[in-house]
């Protein structure tokens, strides 16, 4: 199933390059997006990009931006810093955007804040999640709309505090985003979970598939819960491992790695176990409100499918940002929609997001919930659903 909706967002999002394309007009407004298009990022990047087309078709339908027509440059990031910060570069200097947008992991996304900061070009990094993006390397021209990982981090902890979980196993990948994630949940469990414990804490590397070696050390510790960022494949690669050994009969599993999307959900079908608490921007078959219901319909009728990936989001809140910014600045200036986005508030299919004036950081929500089984459903479901606001 998963392969055959990925052929079927390549084609759409071929597709809205050539509409984008068509709708440029005299001295159109570039923004450059960049997200993984092939490989393992992709089953992320292509619904991002899809989400990126819809928000700028339905922009250029209204007129444009200060009565231009939108143009989205658009390349692979390969999931690779190097090769992603080669490429940003490439769209400034070359392709001349008067902004770049997107990115997925977090070692691709502190590239492209580094030459965002080096070209004074406003960076929205719209899925990147590491918290040195809006700490320790923050700069006047990066902002980031995803959840960062101490706002995921201490969502986790009120988790575990909810749950009443004493012993935890940790259980983070080796690289920007888990590393960040861990010490957002350590600063939070003391207030959100003051009883729990650390009693393991193991860091496969990015990108690991073979988990053979760790899940005997998780079940021996005698955790009741494990805190944990792996996502997509490698939570897939776990389940098919750890699953059959019972590992999941007792040992609650909450995770911030959105593997509560029905992308994850789908791909393991009825091997997707018991007591996960996951956790997704988008659920197609959930709606906040008429509005919501509204973006669904339409992302749906764009990518020809009602079960419509959670990603997608996030590239049209992306451009909308981008979009409010600009109007609101009157400029193409790097430096004044730096200083529109600064406080800027829009409406987004799942609520009002502010972009917080000294960190650049949105208060971007997700839902969460206990993924459970459905009658007439081939995977499971988030039930109950909670959406969680972070406070920045």
């Amino acid at each position: 199933m998963i392969e055959t909706t990925k052929r079927g967002l390549l084609a759409a999002v071929a597709a809205g390059a050539l509409l984008a394309g068509a709708a440029s007009a005299q001295e159109p407004i570039k923004l450059g997006a960049m997200y993984p298009l092939t490989g393992g990022g992709a089953i992320y990047g292509v619904p991002a990009m899809a989400g990126h087309q819809l928000a700028i078709e339905e922009l250029n339908a209204r007129g444009g931006i200060l009565g231009r027509k939108i143009v989205s440059v658009e390349r692979d990031d390969k999931m690779n810093p190097s090769a992603a910060s080669a490429t940003m570069k490439e769209l400034i200097t070359k392709d001349k955007v008067h902004m770049v947008l997107g990115g997925l992991s977090s070692a691709v996304g502190l590239g492209m804040s580094e030459v965002s900061r080096q070209e004074k070009i406003v960076y929205i990094a719209t899925i990147p999640k590491t918290i040195q993006m809006t700490t320790d390397k923050l700069h006047k021209h990066v902002f980031r709309i995803a959840a960062n990982t101490d706002q995921e981090g201490e969502t986790m902890a009120m988790l575990a505090g909810k749950y009443k979980l004493t012993k935890i196993c940790h259980l983070q990948l080796d690289y920007a985003y888990g590393h960040d994630l861990e010490a957002g949940i350590l600063k939070a469990l003391p207030k959100h979970a003051p009883n729990a414990k650390v009693v393991l804490t193991l860091k496969p590397k990015l990108g690991a598939t073979d988990f053979n070696a760790f899940i005997p050390q998780v079940m021996a510790a005698g955790c009741d819960g494990v805190l944990s960022g792996l996502w997509g494949p490698h939570f897939v690669s776990w389940v098919k491992q750890a699953a059959p050994l019972g590992f999941f009969d007792k040992i609650k599993w909450i995770t911030g790695g959105e593997i509560g999307s029905h992308e994850i959900a789908g791909e393991l079908k009825g091997e997707y176990p018991e007591n996960v608490i996951g956790n997704a921007y988008e659920l197609w078959y959930h709606s906040v409100d008429e509005s919501h219901k509204a973006f669904q319909a339409r992302l749906a009728k764009k990518l020809g499918t009602a079960e419509t990936p959670q990603w997608a989001l996030l590239g049209y809140n992306g451009v909308m940002f981008a979009a409010a910014a600009i109007e609101k600045a009157k400029s193409l200036d790097p430096d004044k929609i730096a200083e529109a986005l600064e406080g800027l508030s829009i409406k987004t299919p799942v609520g009002t997001q502010t972009i917080d004036p000294k960190t650049h950081q949105a208060n971007t929500g997700q839902f969460w919930g206990p993924m459970v089984k459905k009658d007439g459903v081939a995977y499971r479901v988030m039930n109950p659903v909670e959406f969680i606001v972070p406070k920045n």
